[in-house]
């Protein structure tokens, strides 16, 4: 295992050189975004460069299902991060999995809100259009079986139950999404968390896709519903010619029942964000008051639920 008192340019360099990789690596500073693993930034050599590890949380699958997912991409048309170093196992300085992949030039809207039209427009079209590229790739081999995601709707049962009762929304969601599932769709490469604020942007381009641990085989529907899917402001996108666009792209028209259903889902998921942040902060699990903060979302979360539910649009 690694020190407690190495620093991750320490050992990242330790790792280099017993490879015979004589570069000079420095530490730039850490990420305070994101929730689930540590982010650094360093150099290397002549490259800027972003270095992830595995947290308890995260567990070291996440980690190597970027690997595989940066891999499996890496020469399509779909934009990513290019892997420099990776280490899949346990026995190396860190002593857990970690990546090394390129830092890509440009910045990482909140949401769609976040960036101006025109180019807002343009980049939504990218974005929809990498996301087809995507489902039409064949899915990486990952590391055992993946875990239940919260693209799925069996995921929710035994999680929400700890929350003791349920808003009567959500409980009505999760009923009409049992009675409505629809029929199960020929598995894809999906990314789990496809959506503007893990998508860098470069001046009026679409520069990288960010974040793979939830990448796998799913659902295309639930990539495409994240996406447009508002966290805190309207989308400011028009959704219908996108969905077409999208549809055109992959070669299978989308049914709007279906995405409706995984719109429903999506809502639901950030529901259970909402409780689960809450949850840990208020049992002291944790003091990153990005998770008490959680509690004031939820209201919002459930209200476009409703909406969603109730085949209106999202208003603020």
């Amino acid at each position: 295992m690694a020190e407690p008192a190495a620093t991750a340019d320490g050992l990242l360099g330790r790792w280099l050189a017993e490879r015979g990789e004589d570069l000079a690596v420095e530490l730039r500073g850490r990420a305070t975004v994101g929730l689930s693993q540590e982010t650094w930034f360093v150099r290397v050599g002549e490259s800027e460069a972003v270095l992830r590890l595995p947290t308890p949380a995260s567990g070291r699958r996440a980690i190597r299902t970027q690997i595989a997912s940066l891999r499996a991409v890496a020469g399509s048309s779909v934009p990513a991060p290019a892997v420099l170093w990776s280490d899949a196992g346990e026995d190396n300085p860190f002593g857990r999995p970690f990546l090394v992949m390129e830092r890509v030039a440009g910045e990482v809207p909140v949401g769609w809100h976040a960036v101006p039209d025109p180019p807002r427009g343009r980049l939504a079209i990218e974005a929809v259009e990498a996301l087809a590229a995507l489902h039409r790739l064949a899915p990486p081999e990952l590391d055992g079986e993946a875990p239940s995601s919260p693209t799925d709707l069996d995921f929710f049962g035994p999680r929400l139950e700890r929350f003791g009762p349920l808003p009567a929304v959500l409980r009505g969601a999760l009923w009409w999404l049992e009675r409505n599932r629809p029929p199960a769709a020929a598995p894809a490469f999906v990314h789990g968390d496809f959506r503007m604020g893990n998508l860098v942007v470069a001046g009026d381009r679409l520069a990288a896709a960010l974040d793979w641990e939830m990448a796998g085989r799913g659902d295309p529907l639930a990539d495409l519903a994240w996406c447009f899917i508002p966290l805190w402001e309207p989308v400011e996108v028009d959704e219908a010619e996108l969905i077409r666009r999208y549809g055109e792209a992959r070669g299978v028209p989308v049914d709007p029942d279906e995405f409706r259903w995984h719109r429903v889902l999506g809502f639901v998921r950030l529901a259970y964000y909402a409780l689960s942040g809450t949850k840990a902060f208020d049992a002291g699990n944790s003091d990153d008051l990005r998770l008490a903060a959680l509690r004031l979302q939820l209201p919002v979360h459930l209200d476009r639920l409703a909406s969603t539910l109730a085949g209106r649009g999202v208003t603020i």
